[in-house]
C-alpha cells in the first residue's frame, strides 16, 4: 500500500462530498469508493459512501456502510449518528432512536452528538421524511 497524505485525502472527499452536493451521485461514488481503498482503516470514507446511498433512497446499502464504519471505528459517533438516520428514513423509529441516544451519549458535547440530538428531537415531534421524490 502507498501511503497517501492526509491532505489529499482531505481533498478527495471534500471533492466527493462537491459531487453529491451537485447531485452526481455517480462521481461521488468513485471518488468515495476510491478514499475508501486509499484509507482502508477509515471510518470516514465509508461514511461518506454511505451518505450518497442514503440521499438515493438506498437506506439498506447506508447501513451497511455505516454498520462497515462502525466495525472499524466502534466508538465512532459520527457512523453511529448517521447510521440512526438511515434507520429513520427508512421507518424505523424505535432503533432509529435507540442509535441516536447511543450516538448522542458517544459524543455528548460534539458536533456528531447534536446531530443526533437534533434528529432524536425531530421523531419526537412525530416527523415523517416526505420520500416522494425518491425513484422506485
Amino acid at each position: 500500500m502507498i501511503p497517501v497524505p492526509a491532505e489529499d485525502l482531505r481533498i478527495l472527499l471534500e471533492t466527493g462530498y462537491l459531487y453529491l452536493g451537485m447531485s452526481k451521485f455517480k462521481e461521488a461514488k468513485e471518488v468515495f469508493e476510491g478514499v475508501v481503498v486509499l484509507a482502508p482503516k477509515s471510518d470516514v470514507p465509508l461514511v461518506a459512501l454511505g451518505n450518497v446511498f442514503c440521499v438515493e433512497g438506498k437506506f439498506d446499502h447506508a447501513i451497511t456502510n455505516y454498520k462497515k464504519a462502525l466495525e472499524l471505528e466502534p466508538k465512532s459517533a459520527f457512523a453511529m449518528a448517521y447510521l440512526g438516520e438511515a434507520l429513520f428514513f427508512k421507518g424505523d423509529k424505535d432503533k432509529a432512536n435507540e442509535t441516536l441516544q447511543q450516538a448522542s451519549q458517544m459524543d455528548p458535547e460534539g458536533k456528531s452528538g447534536d446531530f443526533a440530538r437534533s434528529l432524536i428531537d425531530l421523531i419526537k415531534k412525530g416527523f415523517a421524511p416526505d420520500l416522494s421524490h425518491l425513484k422506485k
